[in-house]
């Protein structure tokens, strides 16, 4: 799982095609919400806010 800005969304989704080999889902973060988790500050791969969810 991965919550990255939209710059790094790429790079995101190719590492979760590596180790899964399966596409993943993406998801808009402000338009999901859980009830037991909420999103990071930050993006996985920088200090960005993230904006999306890849699962």
């Amino acid at each position: 799982m991965y919550c990255v800005c939209e710059e790094h969304l790429a790079r995101a989704i190719d590492e979760f095609l590596e180790i899964y080999e399966m596409p993943p889902d993406i998801y808009v973060l402000e338009e999901v919400s859980f009830t037991d988790w909420s999103a990071p500050s930050h993006c996985d791969f920088c200090g960005k806010i993230p904006e999306f969810l890849v699962v």
